[in-house]
């Protein structure tokens, strides 16, 4: 999490323009998180990881060479000189700080979130900094001790006066800050909140005659608080975790061979960087030299080891099991892999579900409903009594309790939490959904679509098989392989690939492009090449019912065989198929601008249930749109991210295979680092528990406490321990249940 905003005065003037181009460029800063402007103060929050020191002097460096007079400014003390290696000062803690959870319903969309950063009034320290939460755990323990002193004292004839006395002590400690900010919240016309409720609820305790109760109110809400940040910061411990695995430091070769350690942000493209044995790779690259077996579960999820060499690539966050190697960086330090999936899982939680949406608009409406509820049961029921004073010490009291088990806590925290652990849980298994609305939608899929080439096969051209008459038997490969010897087109390479470097000496070579090769070997004519070539040569070819690329071998005038190559489809493909109708998928379809022979093999083997083949891409779009609109539920597109853009973006969920390297494509929602298939079903699966979980979250804290609402106006229970013990139970129960989304296994 990070620490307390620094705050730097930019002394310059500053257009619109140039105040967007300072943001940009220091929001790319390793550390920085969301930098802002405001009357000449560049604001912004430091990770946990960062140095202070080194982003300061980093930022200003930055600001002075682009001629900006810039000062740090720092709370509580003068000015610093940032000459100094190490520099103290007193920083008082303003209130103003990144919150990961916000305990009020009136932000607008933009600001009422979990798991975002926003300054707000709110009731509690930032308890994801683990010395806060002790000093807030110190209070608590603080309050109780004294609690229970007050309770002792109401034993005794003598104390017993001061016992009163002695509890508001408690109630001071244990809810300073929730009576503190209901009451701000009120003078800013934003009263609605469960603070306020719990300001009420206790204040109007007290007026009862019942300050126990309503210091048990105060200390059992901080206990539901504290709770609820500690689950809040176990769920952002993956966030943390993919951090903690960016180096400091990284070996770079500079010239004359000498190797020296510098941050990674500032290594450039084309530069070679060295990791060593045990080392963790910091940037993305191609290997130049050596050879090692990457670790490469923090990217893929996967407990996986690569073996890698030259001219293969290195992702950003794998780690050296064995070997040493040098690798030539392709991607600056912000656009690593690591950094990628990290910034994605925090961004997640800024698009909220329609889920998360409708707790917006349920809070506007509940917590008013809810005093007004509290108001006419505390108010209006006494009419009804004998004496009305009698009827207001009887109604008052249960209209406290309707305040303290109505308080939503269990609710409001517990949906977005469900959500986030659900994205992070995604991404343990190498599979990373950039928003929880992505996650909501996959959970109703109807119809998932397929691109062909890249997605459900290999992408790759190989040999599939080999044809020859008699005469000319386990012949028709190697002469083949022959003829296209010098040639590079992908399917002279894939025939190369299967037979191997050929050591046949050929003469009178001729190649005519985009048709086939002739030339001669030990004597004999060869002509290699599709049907109409050898048809134009004079050769009557034998056709045959097979799906692929048919490349034809005719020797001396006679046809001697043919090699059908294809792009065979992904091993585990079929059963992918299989598990999404297992789980309810309507249909598969297949679009593809292959051709229509070819793709109908595919699709009849995997069993996709349509094929729409010979396709442009923006007939895809078209014909995607088509199966949205007759689609009741969610529509889904699986592609290989660079030609299938358009139709990405214009499915309901866009699904890359990412194959570990373009974790960043924009046009995807859900990206598969390592472009297996069986995550589909698998985070298809994890989007229809999470949903499940949220709505027991809701529907089931909803109705324990309409049941308790109803038992404390009946007067079944009239003890506001009992309201004040089921609200926080409620609470712990709503995160357990959360908590319980962090499960890979489904």
């Amino acid at each position: 999490m990070s620490k307390e905003k620094s705050l730097i005065k930019i002394n310059s003037e500053l257009t619109q323009s140039q105040t967007k181009e300072i943001i940009s460029k220091i929001g790319a800063f390793e550390g920085v998180i969301s930098p802002k402007i405001v009357d000449g103060v560049l604001s912004y929050d430091l990770s946990e990881w960062a140095s202070d020191y080194d982003v300061l002097v980093e930022i200003l460096n930055h600001l002075e060479e682009k001629g900006f007079d810039a000062e740090p400014l720092f709370v509580g003390a003068e000015k610093v000189s940032t000459e100094e290696e190490n520099f103290e000062f007193d920083n008082e803690h303003e209130h103003e700080h990144e919150h990961e959870s916000c305990h009020c319903h009136d932000c607008s969309d933009n600001e009422r979130s979990h798991f975002h950063s926003h300054s707000h009034d709110c009731s509690c320290e930032n308890l994801d900094d683990k010395k806060e939460r002790k000093y807030k755990f110190l209070e608590l323990s603080a309050a109780i001790i004294i609690m229970i002193l007050g309770v002792i004292f109401s034993k005794f004839e003598k104390t017993s006066k001061m016992a009163d006395y002695v509890l508001i002590v408690a109630f001071a400690i244990a809810g300073y800050n929730a009576v503190l900010s209901g009451i701000t919240s009120v003078f800013k016309k934003k009263p609605f909140n469960q603070n306020t409720l719990m300001t009420i609820a206790s204040v109007a305790a007290i007026i009862l005659g019942e300050t126990l109760e309503a210091v048990g109110i105060m200390i059992l809400f901080q206990v539901g608080e504290l709770f609820e940040h500690s689950a809040v910061a176990s769920a952002d411990k993956v966030i943390n975790d993919l951090k903690s695995f960016k180096n400091e430091k990284v070996s770079v070769i500079k010239e004359g061979g000498i190797e020296e350690r510098v941050s990674p942000d500032k290594v450039a493209v084309g530069d070679i960087i060295v990791v060593r044995d045990g080392e963790r790779c910091a940037l993305d690259g191609v290997i130049v030299s050596g050879s090692a077996s990457f670790d490469t579960k923090i990217i893929t999820g996967e407990v996986a080891y690569k073996d890698l060499t030259v001219g293969d690539s290195v992702l950003g966050g794998y780690l050296s099991a064995n070997g040493s190697v040098k690798i030539e960086v392709s991607k600056t330090y912000g656009e690593s892999a690591v950094n990628v999936v990290a910034k994605t899982i925090e961004e997640s939680a800024k698009n909220k579900s329609k889920a998360e949406k409708f707790l917006d608009k349920f809070a506007k409406w509940y917590t008013p409903l809810v005093v007004v509820l509290a108001l006419v049961v505390a108010f209006i029921f006494p009419i009804f009594s004998e004496t009305y004073k009698l009827g207001l010490s009887v109604w008052g009291k249960r209209a406290v309790m309707v305040l303290c088990v109505s308080c939503p806590c269990s609710i409001i925290v517990s949906v977005p939490l469900a959500y986030f652990i659900g994205v992070a849980t995604s991404a343990k298994v190498g599979v990373i959904v950039k928003n929880t609305l992505s996650l909501e939608q996959l959970s109703a899929v109807e119809t998932v679509a397929f691109d062909k080439t890249g997605t459900l096969t290999e992408g790759e051209l190989k040999v599939a098989k080999i044809l020859s008459v008699k005469k000319y038997q386990g012949k028709v490969l190697s002469l083949v392989n022959a003829c296209e010897k010098y040639s590079n087109h992908p399917i002279a390479l894939a025939i190369r690939k299967k037979a191997g470097d050929s050591n046949l000496e050929i003469t009178d070579y001729h190649s005519v492009a985009g048709k086939g090769v002739t030339c001669a070997l030990n004597g004999d004519n060869l002509v290699v090449g599709n049907a109409r070539f050898l048809m134009e040569n004079g050769i009557k070819v034998s056709e045959n019912e097979d799906s692929g690329i048919k490349v034809y071998l005719a020797v001396n005038g006679e046809y001697a065989g043919a090699v059908i190559l294809s792009d065979v489809p992904r091993k585990n493909a079929r059963g992918m198929i299989r598990e999404l109708k297992d789980l309810g998928v309507y249909q598969t379809v297949m679009l593809t601008g292959d051709d229509k022979m070819e793709a109908t093999v595919i699709k009849d083997y995997l069993g996709v249930d349509k094929v729409r083949a010979n396709l442009l891409p923006d007939e895809k779009v078209s014909r995607l749109e088509k199966i949205i609109s007759k689609s009741v539920g969610t529509v889904a597109f699986v592609g290989d991210g660079v030609n299938d853009a358009p139709v990405l973006k214009r499915a309901d969920v866009g699904i890359t295979m990412g194959n570990g390297l373009d974790v960043s494509i924009d046009s995807a929602d859900v990206v598969l680092t390592n472009c297996d298939l069986q995550k589909i079903p698998y985070v298809i699966k994890l989007a229809k528990r999470t949903k499940n979980i949220a709505r027991q979250n809701v529907f089931g804290s909803l109705a324990i406490k309409i049941a308790i609402i109803a038992l404390s106006m009946l007067g079944v229970t009239t003890s506001l321990w009992f309201a004040i013990a089921s609200d926080v139970g409620l609470l712990v129960l709503a995160i357990l249940n959360s908590l319980r989304n962090g499960k890979k296994s489904i």
